[in-house]
């Protein structure tokens, strides 16, 4: 029976495809420029964060911090620092609530808790503050985070494009800030 799970098991995961037409390729990114992804019943093209990875790939000199929504796991969170090796915020939650055992129970989800703020507030302070503790160099704003933080907050983005952060990536509606320093 265990010989069987190759043969089976390899021609099931190759129909199991997230987007049938990619290219059959060692480049993990490929299917990103054919895949879309449901979450909270709307669609994400992928291609958004295709380029915009792609872009952070061939753009980001060192290894600055970078800030993008979170979504719990084995959703199409933490995008950015996985493609990228870029260090994020929080990281995949689980894997950080894991490695962090030994601390008080919530310290992890109070940091995912702040993200969340960070994307939703009007609190300008509190942006400035949160940019500054976390030493936030690039701000991701794409499908995911319109998905999962609409409204007013996503505002200040264009508002302060030019005094906090510029924007440095746009495509489609995917948009990469960089933090101004000072």
């Amino acid at each position: 029976v265990t010989a069987l799970f190759p043969l089976m098991g390899t021609a099931d995961k190759i129909r199991d495809r997230m987007a049938p037409d990619a290219p059959k390729t060692l480049d993990g990114m490929a299917y990103m420029q054919y895949a879309t992804y449901f979450d909270l019943g709307i669609e994400m093209q992928l291609e958004e964060d295709y380029q915009a990875i792609r872009w952070m790939q061939e753009n980001v000199v060192g290894s600055p911090v970078i800030l993008e929504g979170q979504a719990y796991e084995y959703r199409w969170g933490n995008r950015f620092t996985i493609y990228t090796g870029l260090p994020g915020v929080v990281g995949w939650n689980w894997h950080q609530r894991q490695q962090r055992a030994i601390l008080r129970n919530n310290v992890v989800q109070e940091r995912v808790d702040a993200v969340n703020l960070f994307y939703t507030t009007e609190d300008i302070n509190y942006v400035k503050e949160y940019l500054e503790e976390h030493d936030v160099s690039y701000i991701v704003v794409g499908q995911l985070e319109r998905i999962f933080y609409p409204g007013v907050g996503l505002d200040k983005f264009s508002q302060y494009d030019g005094v906090l952060w510029e924007e440095v990536f746009n495509y489609g509606s995917t948009t990469i800030y960089r933090v101004l320093e000072g």
